[in-house]
């Protein structure tokens, strides 16, 4: 027979989308047992991430589940290391 459609989505999930189904596993339980302090034990999560995570869910829906893109370093609008040593040279 034929492959379902639900095992060619597993196939394609990568760690991010992963990783946000594990974030909406957790805030389904709490929904289900209407109590996210034990929703978050049985998860491992601690509470504050919880609601973070909840946050990002009504606001931004699934996508708001995903890690962020990290943050860069560097500001383009820094100012060069040559021009700060200038300044505390003087």
């Amino acid at each position: 027979m034929g492959q379902s459609s639900t095992s060619k989505k597993r196939r394609s999930r990568d760690a991010a989308t992963k990783m946000a189904e594990q974030r909406l596993s957790v805030l389904e339980l709490a929904r289900k047992l209407g109590n996210v302090a034990e929703a978050c034990r049985r998860r491992g999560m601690d509470r504050t991430s919880f609601y973070e995570w909840r946050r990002r869910f009504q606001t931004h829906g699934f996508e708001g589940l995903k890690d962020l893109p990290p943050i860069h370093k560097s500001h383009p609008q820094t100012t060069p290391p040559e021009t700060v040593e200038k300044i505390k040279a003087l």
